[in-house]
C-alpha cells in the first residue's frame, strides 16, 4: 500500500502496551495464536512494519491490505488484524503470530490507534470543520483567534499540519486515523491546548475520525463535489451530515443559510446548535456587509453584543467563513474583542484568493476554487476588486467527477470576461477530453478564440494570461491554489501556480 508522502515522527507511548490493553472493549470475531503479545507499534502499510508491530489489513480504494500480510510478517509484524477468517494461506505460523478477525478493519484501526496513543483527543480541545468549501480558511481563522487569546494551537488540514513552530505538508485533507492520533499525541506532548481539524467526507466515510472526542464541530456549506468517490450527491450529503450524528455531545456550529445546514439542525434536535446566518435570524449573524476592492467590512452580531469587522479577506464567501470561525470561538466564550482581533489579523491564506504582486499594473490572484460553487464565489469576489476585465485560467481534475466539468464551464462563461481553459491535474485522462467536457457548459454559440481559448499546457496558459493582461485587469488562476505539484498520467511533477505566475510576471516586467 502507498505510504504517506512524508513520514511522521514515530512516538513511543509512555509505556509499552499489550494487545489486551489496546483492544479491550472492541468487538472481535475470532482470535488465534499467542495471547496478549506486546504491541510496540501499529501500521497499515506493510513496509512500515517492524519488531512487535500490529498490522491492520485495511481495504483501500485500489488495493486490499490482506495481500500484504505476508510482507508485514517478514518485516517483523507479530499481530495481524483482518476481516477474513483465519487461513494458513494468510498466516501459516500461529506459533509466533496472533491473528484477529474483525468485522471492519477501518473501525479497528481507528479504535486501536486512539487506545495506543492514550486517547489524545481527550487531552486537548479538538475542533472539527466540515463542508464543501471554506474548511481551510475557517481553521486558519480559528488558529488566529485562539492564538490571540494566548492559547497554544495546532492545525491539521489541506495545506499542512502545524504546531509549535513546526509544519508538515499534507497528502490528504484528513489523515488516516493512525496518523491522526499520532499527530494529536505529539500535540499533547507539546502542550497544545486546541487543535483545529479539517474533516473531509472521505475521512467520515473511511472512519478516520471515529473514536475521537470533539469539543466543537462546525459546518460551512455543501455543494456538489467528490462524486468520483461518492456514488450520489445524496450519499455525499449524508456522509457530511454524519459528523453531527457521530458526535452528538460536541458543541455545534451550523450555517443555516445553507439548506443542508438546516437539515442538520432539524435532524439533530438534542444538539445545542450555535446557528450562523447572513440572510436569516440566528444566534450569530453578519449584517451591514460592505464589499470593497481593498477590504470587507461587516457587523458581527451576537447575543453578547455587536462588533465591527474590517477584514483583508475579500468576498461574501469569506464573510461566511469569518462568521463560522467567530461562532466557533463563541462556543468557548472567547471575548468579542479577541474574536475581532483574530479575524482582522489574517490578511491572506495560502492559495485562497492569494495575491501575486511584483509591482505589475494588474492583479494576479491564485485560488483553490475547484467546484462550481467555489468558482462562482471567487469570480464574484474578483468583480469587487476590479472594474476592468476578469481573465480566468482554470481546468478540472482528471479521474474525478466528470459531471461537474460542464457546470464549471457554465460558471466560467457567466462570471469571467475572458477564459483560458487549461489542465488541472489531468492524471490518467486526456487533457483535451477534459477540456471538451468543460466546454459543453458553454453556450452553443460560444466561439473558440473569441469567447474562450484552449491551452492544455497549464504553464503556457498562465504565461499567456499574464502576456495579454491590461492595466486594471484581474487574472484569476483557479483550481490548484496552494498545491505545489501537478499529476500527469501516473507522474507527479513540481508545479506551483504561484511560482509560475511570479516567474511570468518577472519576464513581462523585464521586457514590457
Amino acid at each position: 500500500m502507498s505510504p504517506p508522502k512524508k513520514r511522521l515522527k514515530k512516538l513511543n507511548p509512555k509505556s509499552l502496551k499489550t494487545l489486551d490493553q489496546i483492544i479491550k472493549g472492541f468487538p472481535i470475531l475470532d482470535i488465534q495464536g499467542p495471547s496478549n503479545p506486546i504491541v510496540q507499534s501499529i501500521c497499515y502499510d506493510s513496509r512500515r512494519a517492524s519488531s512487535n508491530t500490529l498490522f491492520v489489513a485495511i481495504r483501500g480504494e485500489n488495493t486490499d491490505g490482506e495481500r500484504f500480510i505476508g510482507e508485514s510478517i517478514n518485516n517483523g509484524a507479530t499481530i495481524i488484524i483482518a476481516e477474513s477468517s483465519y487461513s494458513p494461506s494468510l498466516v501459516p505460523d500461529l506459533e509466533n503470530i496472533t491473528y484477529i478477525q474483525v468485522q471492519n478493519c477501518r473501525e479497528a484501526l481507528s479504535y486501536l490507534s486512539s487506545q495506543f496513543y492514550d486517547k489524545p483527543s481527550k487531552k486537548l480541545k479538538l475542533f472539527g470543520v466540515t463542508g464543501t468549501n471554506g474548511k481551510t480558511t475557517v481553521v486558519y481563522l480559528l488558529e488566529s483567534i485562539f492564538e490571540a487569546l494566548g492559547n497554544s494551537v495546532g492545525v491539521i488540514g489541506t495545506v499542512n499540519s502545524r504546531f509549535s513552530g513546526k509544519a508538515r505538508s499534507s497528502s490528504m485533507t484528513t489523515p488516516e486515523s493512525l496518523n491522526l492520533n499520532r499527530v494529536l499525541s505529539e500535540m499533547v506532548e507539546n502542550g497544545i491546548d486546541y487543535c483545529f481539524l479539517e474533516v473531509s467526507s472521505h475521512a467520515l466515510a473511511m472512519q478516520r475520525v471515529d473514536n475521537l472526542e470533539f469539543e466543537t464541530i462546525l459546518f460551512t456549506n455543501l455543494t456538489r463535489d467528490h462524486l468520483d468517490f461518492h456514488p450520489t450527491f445524496e450519499d455525499y450529503k449524508e456522509t457530511k451530515k454524519s459528523l453531527f450524528k457521530k458526535f452528538p455531545n460536541a458543541k455545534a456550529v451550523v450555517n443555516i443559510d445553507d439548506f443542508t445546514g438546516l437539515e442538520i439542525v432539524n435532524e439533530n434536535t438534542s444538539i445545542n446548535f450555535f446557528k450562523t446566518s447572513v440572510e436569516n435570524e440566528a444566534d450569530i449573524r453578519a449584517t451591514d456587509i460592505r464589499l470593497t476592492p481593498k477590504e470587507t467590512q461587516w457587523t458581527l452580531r451576537t447575543t453578547l453584543g455587536n462588533r465591527e469587522i474590517r477584514s483583508k479577506l475579500l468576498g461574501l464567501h469569506n464573510v461566511y467563513n469569518q462568521l463560522t470561525a467567530a461562532a466557533g470561538a463563541f462556543t468557548q466564550k472567547v471575548p468579542l474583542e479577541i474574536i475581532v482581533k483574530g479575524l482582522e489579523k489574517i490578511s491572506n491564506i495560502p492559495g485562497r484568493f492569494e495575491s501575486i504582486d511584483k509591482g505589475q499594473p494588474f492583479s494576479v490572484i491564485v485560488d483553490y476554487a475547484h467546484t462550481d460553487d467555489a468558482l462562482t464565489n471567487i469570480l464574484r469576489a474578483s468583480k469587487t476588486v476590479t472594474k476592468s476585465k476578469v481573465i480566468l485560467v482554470f481546468g478540472c481534475g482528471g479521474d474525478r467527477d466528470r459531471g461537474k466539468r460542464p457546470r464549471m464551464g457554465e460558471v466560467a462563461i457567466t462570471g469571467a470576461d475572458q477564459i483560458i481553459v487549461t489542465s488541472d491535474n489531468p492524471r490518467t485522462e486526456d487533457p483535451d477530453k477534459i477540456i471538451d467536457d468543460i466546454c459543453r457548459g458553454f453556450p452553443e454559440n460560444a466561439q473558440e478564440n473569441t469567447d474562450y481559448i484552449r491551452i492544455p499546457d497549464r504553464r503556457k496558459a498562465i504565461e499567456y494570461s499574464i502576456k495579454i493582461a491590461q492595466p486594471g485587469d484581474l487574472i484569476l488562476i483557479a483550481g490548484k491554489g496552494h498545491e505545489n505539484y501537478q499529476v500527469l498520467s501516473t507522474e507527479t511533477i513540481p508545479f506551483d501556480d504561484r511560482e509560475i505566475a511570479s516567474s511570468a510576471l518577472d519576464k513581462r516586467l523585464e521586457n514590457p
